[in-house]
């Protein structure tokens, strides 16, 4: 593996023109984007493939993106942070969660119900905040491209709803992250680590009982297929994260730099997080259809998940404390900032 990556490292440099050095103005480039999901998830539809285009559109044809979706190029969604930084690749499609302690900062964005509410409105609330703090933290060394929120991520399940916390009770859960999983832990169920592509099988094998993710996944994954109970109750939104290698960007000429900025703000990312919103409606019809049952929370219960949860806020504060961050004045900024985008 560590060969086949260092062939991809070498051909990376050469598409640059000269291998560490910097593309001469007239050549055409090639870069490399990497991505934990594939062509069917909403992030290629409405950002991934528009961005490509639009470099090669906006360059004369001289900028192109090559796209490697579903973990083509190898290697676990853990190693995609280390691809990116070692050169393996120009561009990663990643989430926080994925490299623990990597983007912990981020991770905070996952902390349960901190950032429950729109696409649009947490799109800006997360830009907001890693603009305010994480730049010189857990952005250092890499560019940001684009960040945007996920819809609503809840709990689907396969036997039996999790209407309460004593529900959770044996419970396998598949967690995308950490936090997520210290939720369900906290909730009194068991987290489990699998990668998206394994979920489906996962559940039809009995191997989880159930899986968190967002809504809009649902349908184009089919995991409406081995789910029959799902959760209208949002606990977190999850942060897709497209970055950039900052050397693949700096060997690049000026012009090209330029392409690829006009596209980077905090708006055009709250743009492409409305598409996502308007995925939820025909999602939950699609599962509806299909005869499962989506359910709620009582008034009462979902209090007790909120405050059965908040130890997991520590956890977070303290490892932000312990790299030296202010972890306190980080967490209520974060609440503060959600808050003001519409968290719920």
């Amino acid at each position: 593996m560590l060969k086949k990556f260092a062939v991809l490292a070498f051909a990376t440099a050469s598409a640059l023109g000269v291998a560490g050095g910097t593309a001469m103005a007239e050549d055409k480039v090639t870069l490399r984007m990497h991505s934990f999901s594939g062509t069917q998830a909403p992030e290629y539809k409405y950002f991934v493939k528009p961005f490509k285009e639009r470099l090669n559109k906006e360059s004369d044809g001289k900028l192109n993106v090559e796209y490697f979706p579903s973990m083509q190029l190898g290697g676990n969604v853990s190693d995609l942070s280390q691809q990116l930084e070692d050169g393996v690749v120009d561009f990663i499609v990643t989430i926080p969660g994925f490299t623990p302690g990597r983007f912990s900062g981020m991770e905070g964005m996952e902390l349960p119900f901190a950032n429950a509410g729109t696409s649009a409105g947490q799109t800006k609330a997360m830009m907001t905040y890693a603009k305010e703090w994480l730049m010189d933290r857990d952005f250092k060394g890499v560019k940001l491209i684009h960040m945007h929120a996920t819809d609503a991520s809840i709990f689907h399940t396969s036997k039996k709803k999790v209407d309460s916390i004593e529900a959770f009770d044996g419970m396998k859960i598949r967690a995308p992250g950490r936090y997520v999983g210290e939720a369900i832990k906290a909730l009194g169920g068991t987290p489990v680590g699998l990668g998206f592509s394994e979920v489906y099988e996962g559940m039809e094998r009995g191997q989880i009982d159930g899986f968190a993710t967002n809504w809009a996944i649902i349908p184009p994954y089919k995991l409406h297929e081995v789910s029959k109970f799902h959760l209208d109750a949002p606990v977190y939104q999850g942060v897709i994260m497209v970055l950039m290698r900052q050397e693949s960007y700096d060997a690049l000429p000026q012009s090209m730099k330029d392409v690829i900025d006009a596209g980077i703000s905090i708006e055009n990312s709250v743009a492409i997080a409305k598409n996502i919103d308007a995925l939820t409606a025909s999602a939950k019809e699609e599962i509806t259809k299909a005869g499962n049952t989506i359910y709620a929370l009582t008034p009462e219960e979902t209090k007790r998940w909120s405050e059965a949860v908040k130890p997991v806020y520590d956890v977070w504060v303290d490892e932000m404390k312990g790299k030296g961050f202010p972890g306190q004045e980080m967490f209520d900024s974060l609440m503060k900032i959600t808050a003001e985008n519409g968290r719920k």
